[in-house]
């Protein structure tokens, strides 16, 4: 093997590396893209929950506090 066909078997060796390593890169970035986007969709649909739910909460709160203004109309005695 010439000089200069070693030289081009490295370059091409090392050629190769970087190819493949930047083609695995690329891969684990578009997995960590679309989970990422799987995870905001996950948070969003939690946030709405939650705001039902605080909601729901919200308006238990204003019955409960009537039922405790009637509760205590109906029990103390009038004079």
């Amino acid at each position: 093997m010439l000089a200069g066909e070693r030289g081009l078997q490295i370059c091409r060796e090392q050629f190769e590396e970087l190819f493949y390593t930047l083609k695995k890169v690329h891969e684990n970035e578009r997995r960590l893209t679309q989970k990422c986007r799987q995870l905001n969709d996950e948070i969003s649909d939690n946030v709405a929950r939650v705001s039902a739910v605080l909601e729901m909460t919200q308006q238990e709160e204003v019955v409960a506090a009537v039922v405790r203004q009637v509760y205590t109309d109906t029990h103390t005695p009038q004079p």
